[in-house]
């Protein structure tokens, strides 16, 4: 029984490739809101809360360059 137990407590504290899930995931999310982004700048619709915000943080982006 005991080593049945450390078995798997090796296991739940094995900590590989969790930075490759965690990069996986912000690319992802990141992805997401690029793709929203896209389908926003291409319906032409600048109304609403959204598209106001989208457009004031492509102005401030457009400003820093």
């Amino acid at each position: 029984m005991t080593r049945i137990w450390n078995w798997m407590n090796a296991r739940l504290n094995d900590d590989r490739g969790q930075a490759t899930v965690e990069y996986f995931l912000v690319i992802l999310a990141a992805a997401a809101l690029a793709v929203i982004a896209l389908r926003l700048a291409q319906s032409g619709q600048s109304t609403g809360l959204i598209g106001e915000l989208f457009g004031r943080v492509l102005r401030w982006v457009i400003g820093r360059f």
